[in-house]
């Protein structure tokens, strides 16, 4: 199966849920994504080289007030289960 995520990017937070000014891509992953291989895939489509610039990868879940932060193998796993469902 696969997931399809949006990137929103470019721009800022203006606090801990709202993001301005943005840009919007998408890319799809596996289901089986290592955290390595999303941020990598993340960094490709932007065209950023993430030898030299750190990505951080946020999910605002629906109803929560403050976004995942995806910086590990634990949080894809979760992420992709999240989108799964």
């Amino acid at each position: 199966m696969n997931i399809s995520v949006l990137l929103r990017h470019f721009n800022v937070w203006v606090n801990e849920i709202e993001y301005v000014g943005y840009k919007s891509d998408r890319i799809v992953v596996s289901e089986h994504v290592t955290y390595e291989k999303l941020i990598s895939t993340i960094a490709g489509e932007l065209k950023i080289d993430d030898t030299r610039k750190k990505i951080e990868a946020r999910y605002i879940v629906e109803g929560n007030a403050c976004p995942l932060f995806i910086r590990n193998e634990m949080i894809v796993k979760l992420y992709v289960e999240i989108k799964k469902n």
